[in-house]
């Protein structure tokens, strides 16, 4: 995409006033910067006494090491070992990094950002080394995080020794204002909470003491760069609360100091505006991704642990968990609504923990409410480290709901769990993580993942497949004339949304109805209705004759579809189910299709950030004939 023109379109997303306040920084940064001095000349400018400092943050933030169980424990010295190594797994890939890393490598393609001062640099470009994620991954430092774990699980000072050197070589190699990894204040942010963890996992290797002013100079450095950098208006999602998370706990774990107390009432009071802008009174998170949920929480979490919550963050939190345990089905999976991009904070668990589960037994046990179930130990690792005792042990909720404010309806029957959307695009003018996912319909069959979301895969790295995954296409609804519900115009930017709603209900009845306007004059409306062991989906559509409409149904590559009398049978070998179709007028075409070649093309399934495995979807595409009244199309689902 030409830049200029994603500019321009950039521009019209935001409001006069954020265009002056982006105006304005641009302005003090060349009138008024932040000064170039080492992190111990930041620390010296404060006065602050380092030892007591240490002395203190290790009475705030109490961990609890011998609280974890035997497996969890040896699972985390397993990733510290490899690290010790130079091993280390990138979105799932193994890498091998260099000891200390090169911080500005993308270690999946072998290719460096250039050394250069940040404002010079675009991170959005892809032709230099790939997605910048690949680069700041790396510099969120967890795996400094891990090391330092196995230094407090094992008292070796080799983990510290290691974890220490990284951190420092990093803090010498990207100095303020210098390289890609002073272009994004999340990812300062990111790195404040784990640099705080880390410090107290090193409290008693000596070796740390005389580097305490470099390190808090270097905390200092990043909390003045995020307050100067906070993400106004139209970017005010996720990662404003990250960033106001890490002011709050800079806040808090700082010395005593009006700088310190600055930066706590400033992140206190925006978490608590966020929490109630960014979650709906029903729970929902607005940005509609449900992988930022757990994300999202891990910032109020660490936050909260230093401060007490107000009564307002902790309904809106509590009820986000609530909305969470509906939607998990048995086997503790949640449909991939959404952006998906495996964020984490401080991962202070193992990679045998689901995000959701983790994060939310976590945050129930500071909210001290009903936690997600665990479904394998490393499940409360977090609880453990943070609390010094596991989580209760939890529960789905099972009864049908509305989540009007979110614009979801689950669908409980003994056999069958359904998820449909009838909400908006995503939060505010960019609507940057939802996906054009309209009425479509997510179902697990006998707690295993049947109808699914085709995930996330790429953001900047690849824009083709980017548009992909969050296209129309890639979902379970219905598409006219190959064209989007909701208008792509960036990576993270749409034009034209799609605003859906629910029409009428009856849960009684396992009865939803919703609509939306993204085809106008065209028109699509969805009956969602579940009883016992059948699925039945009913789709009327008023379009111009002429116009093609098409269904893609994505099942989860465990599932087998072969064609039946009357319509299609899905399989994994244990369960069974039928689909058949009534309505479809004469020349309809069907057709099962599964991913293949590298070319943007249903068929494929994104079981995590950057992966992407075939699966079978099923194509099926009319052409309404003229002067016909609606088509009805009723598809039924039938477990046997």
């Amino acid at each position: 995409m030409n830049q200029w023109h994603w500019k321009l379109r950039r521009l019209r997303a935001m409001t006069l006033s954020e265009i002056a306040t982006r105006a304005f920084r641009v302005v003090r940064e060349r009138l008024a910067p932040l000064p170039k001095e080492p992190p111990e000349a930041t620390w010296q400018r404060y006065g602050f006494n380092a030892p007591q400092w240490l002395a203190t943050l290790t009475h705030k933030l109490p961990l609890h090491p011998n609280a974890l169980p035997d497996a969890e424990r040896e699972r985390l010295l397993t990733e510290a070992n490899a690290l010790m190594q130079g091993k280390w797994t990138l979105f799932g890939y193994p890498v091998q990094l260099d000891d200390p890393p090169c911080w500005n490598r993308n270690y999946l393609l072998g290719k460096d950002w250039m050394e250069a001062p940040a404002k010079q640099l675009d991170y959005r470009r892809n032709d230099i080394a790939g997605g910048v994620k690949y680069v700041w991954e790396l510099s969120r430092h967890q795996p400094m995080l891990r090391l330092a774990q196995a230094y407090a699980l094992t008292g070796d000072p080799r983990y510290a020794e290691k974890c220490l050197a990284w951190w420092l070589d990093w803090i010498e190699r990207n100095p303020r204002g210098w390289g890609i990894h002073w272009t994004s204040a999340l990812e300062h942010a990111i790195r404040v909470l784990v640099w705080f963890y880390c410090l107290r996992l090193l409290a008693d290797y000596a070796p740390l003491q005389p580097t305490l002013p470099k390190l808090g100079g270097a905390l200092i450095q990043h909390g003045e760069y995020i307050e100067r950098h906070l993400s106004p208006g139209s970017s005010a999602n996720n990662h404003l609360i990250g960033e106001v998370a890490a002011l709050a706990v800079l806040g808090s774990l700082l010395p005593e100091s009006r700088l310190a107390l600055r930066w706590r009432r400033v992140g206190y009071a925006i978490l608590e505006r966020e929490a109630l802008r960014q979650f709906y009174p029903d729970g929902v998170n607005a940005e509609q991704a449900f992988g930022y949920l757990p994300f999202v929480w891990e910032f109020y979490l660490h936050a909260y642990r230093l401060q007490s919550m107000p009564d307002t963050v902790r309904e809106r939190l509590m009820h986000s968990i609530e909305f969470v345990r509906n939607v998990m089905d048995a086997s503790g999976y949640v449909p991939q609504v959404g952006d998906e991009d495996e964020g984490t904070v401080v991962p202070l668990w193992s990679e045998s923990a689901d995000r959701h589960r983790v994060v939310g037994r976590a945050l129930a046990a500071l909210l001290k409410c009903e936690p997600p179930p665990a479904y394998h130990e490393a499940d409360d690792s977090l609880t453990c480290w943070l609390f010094g005792t596991p989580a209760p042990a939890g529960s789905r909720l099972t009864e049908s709901q509305i989540y009007a404010d979110g614009g979801y309806a689950v669908l409980h029957s003994p056999r069958w769990q359904v998820l449909f959307d009838a909400g908006p695009l995503g939060l505010g003018s960019l609507a940057a993580h939802g996906h054009a996912d309209a009425l479509s319909v997510w179902a697990s069959l006998d707690g295993k993942p049947l109808l699914i979301d085709a995930g996330t895969y790429a953001y900047h790295e690849d824009p083709a497949w980017r548009d992909h995954f969050r296209g129309t296409a890639a979902h379970n609804t219905v598409q006219i004339d190959d064209h989007n519900q909701s208008e792509i115009l960036g990576p993270f930017l749409w034009g034209h949304k799609a605003r859906a709603s629910f029409t009428s209900s009856d849960l009684t009845a396992g009865v939803v109805e919703g609509t939306h306007d993204g085809y106008l004059p065209d028109k699509h409306t969805r009956t969602v209705r579940l009883q016992g062991d059948t699925l039945e989906i009913r789709d009327t559509i008023t379009v111009d004759r002429g116009s093609r409409v098409t269904w893609h149904w994505h099942f989860h590559p465990r599932w087998t579809v072969q064609p039946a009398e009357n319509g299609w049978l899905i399989s994994d070998g244990e369960t069974v189910c039928r689909l058949t179709v009534e309505g479809l007028p004469a020349g309809a075409e069907s057709a099962l299709v599964q991913g293949k070649g590298d070319s943007p093309e249903v068929g494929w399934y994104s079981p995590r950030f950057g992966h992407r495995v075939p699966c079978t979807t099923l194509r099926v595409r009319i052409e309404p004939p003229p002067g016909g009244d609606d088509d009805i199309i009723v598809w039924r689902w039938t477990a046997h």
